[in-house]
């Protein structure tokens, strides 16, 4: 039988599961699959680096990136990408989302990007690639 605290943290993890299903991941998203390497062979988003949970401070160290950056988390449903999300906390890591399952982290990052994601000049209905600096001269 579980522990009340042990229920409570899994019926947080998977509320905060669900909603971060429903969220959109951006464009410059840094996926960090921290399943095992067997668990990882097996199937993972192709843009996901592999830092198993128990290597995820010296792992992301090593990736140099910003406190900042916004890293999103998977394993197989929650657990230990809430730990790894929850150890990079601590670092100062401050835009760390766990995703879940590798299910959920595929649907996240099928997502359209968010207009935020977007440079200014592609916002409002303007097609990718006809800003202002894209467009050709024209001849007049």
């Amino acid at each position: 039988m579980l522990s009340r605290a042990t229920a409570a943290v899994l019926l947080l993890t998977a509320v905060l599961v669900h909603l971060t299903a429903l969220a959109q991941a951006p464009a410059d998203a840094v996926w960090i699959d921290v399943r095992t390497p067997a668990e990882y062979q097996q199937g993972h988003l192709p843009q996901a680096r592999l830092i198993p949970y128990d290597a995820i401070v010296a792992g992301v160290k090593a990736l140099g990136l910003q406190k900042d950056a916004p890293i999103y988390l998977y394993c197989a449903v929650g657990g230990r990408a809430e730990m790894a999300r929850q150890q990079l906390q601590v670092l100062g890591y401050t835009n760390v989302t766990n995703a879940g399952s590798l299910e959920n982290a595929r649907r996240l990052a099928a997502r359209p990007p968010r207009s935020s994601d977007v440079p200014a000049h592609n916002r409002q209905g303007t097609p990718a690639g006809t800003g202002p600096a894209a467009s050709p001269p024209r001849d007049e």
